[in-house]
């Protein structure tokens, strides 16, 4: 019948429905967040970041799917290989780096998510006995053994001279008068390795590149696959850029603090900016999402590193 939508005009036009809720929801919200905000002093109300309406295109062009195992597993990537490269380049000409393979010598019945922290725990009492400083460069990486059973890779960066013990083994401390005390292994759940590392950030981002989004399901529930420990300034300004949403990456330096905002997006602790996410969820449980907005990017993510935004210059 004359009049009558066919199929596909009536899909595209629940589509196109469904964008402008989702948009006027999100400005909805924007606008509670807004009033909010406005009571609070010294805070920016909204980013003027974002100054044009998106346009509505294609629902699949607009629509992203989350694989949370493969999020979690390019997260792992990029944190650790930043990390390591930092970690490494912070320390001496002469420094010492160790290798430490950590393994349970049950089935992953016998595994605890605080055993890897106080592992770390032993290492940073060891290393302040040695040299009296518990900041201690290191970074890990948990993988799955053939078996199934979760291990951790550990390397750990030292001042020249210094042998961390055999995590699997007891050490002796001297205390202030002298006297000599023997402390428990750091890791008495199995067994365990130590070798020097001669390229610490290839081995530890080979074990990385072996995590991928169909094993991370099988890790012990509740585990972490990563950290580190001991990175300056600069490190860690390095290693929050990269894992910042490409959004945030193209208005923020690396010297610049920009944390989740309540509700989305992300705010500037220092001016109170907020950029507000491009990608708002369909309603899928979080996995589905669709852009509602577009926003301008003021520099090229790709080179970050040497953009330091308004600050003045200090010559080295």
């Amino acid at each position: 019948m004359r009049g009558t939508p066919t199929p596909a005009a009536a899909g595209a036009a629940r589509r196109a429905q469904a964008v402008e809720w989702l948009r006027a929801r999100s400005t909805e919200r924007t606008a509670r967040e807004a009033a909010a905000r406005s009571a609070k002093a010294g805070l920016v109300s909204v980013s003027t970041t974002c100054t044009t309406a998106p346009a509505v295109v294609a629902w699949a062009e607009n629509v992203i799917e989350i694989d949370r195992h493969a999020s979690r597993v390019t997260r792992l990537r990029k944190s650790l290989g930043v990390a390591a490269k930092a970690l490494h380049n912070a320390g001496p000409r002469n420094q010492q780096v160790w290798m430490q393979t950590l393994t349970y010598r049950g089935d992953n019945s016998a595994w605890r998510p605080e055993h890897i922290s106080r592992y770390l725990d032993g290492l940073r009492r060891w290393h302040y006995a040695r040299t009296g400083s518990k900041t201690v460069r290191y970074a890990w990486v948990a993988e799955l053994q053939q078996r199934g059973v979760i291990h951790y890779h550990v390397v750990i960066w030292l001042a020249g001279g210094l042998t961390p013990p055999k995590p699997d083994t007891a050490w002796r401390r001297t205390d202030r008068r002298g006297l000599v005390h023997v402390e428990p292994p750091m890791w008495p759940h199995g067994m365990s390795n130590r070798l020097k590392a001669r390229a610490p950030v290839a081995y530890l981002m080979k074990y990385a590149s072996k995590v991928e989004s169909k094993t991370v399901g099988s890790y012990p529930h509740g585990a972490r696959i990563h950290g580190c420990g001991g990175l300056d300034d600069v490190g860690r300004s390095c290693r929050r850029w990269v894992l910042w949403p490409a959004y945030v990456q193209g208005n923020a330096s690396v010297c610049e603090r920009w944390r989740p905002a309540p509700g989305g997006g992300y705010r500037n602790d220092e001016t109170g900016e907020l950029l507000l996410s491009e990608f708002a969820p369909t309603g899928a449980g979080f996995r589905s999402f669709i852009r509602v907005r577009h926003t301008p990017r003021r520099v090229d993510p790709s080179g970050p590193f040497s953009w330091l935004g308004d600050r003045p210059h200090v010559p080295a």
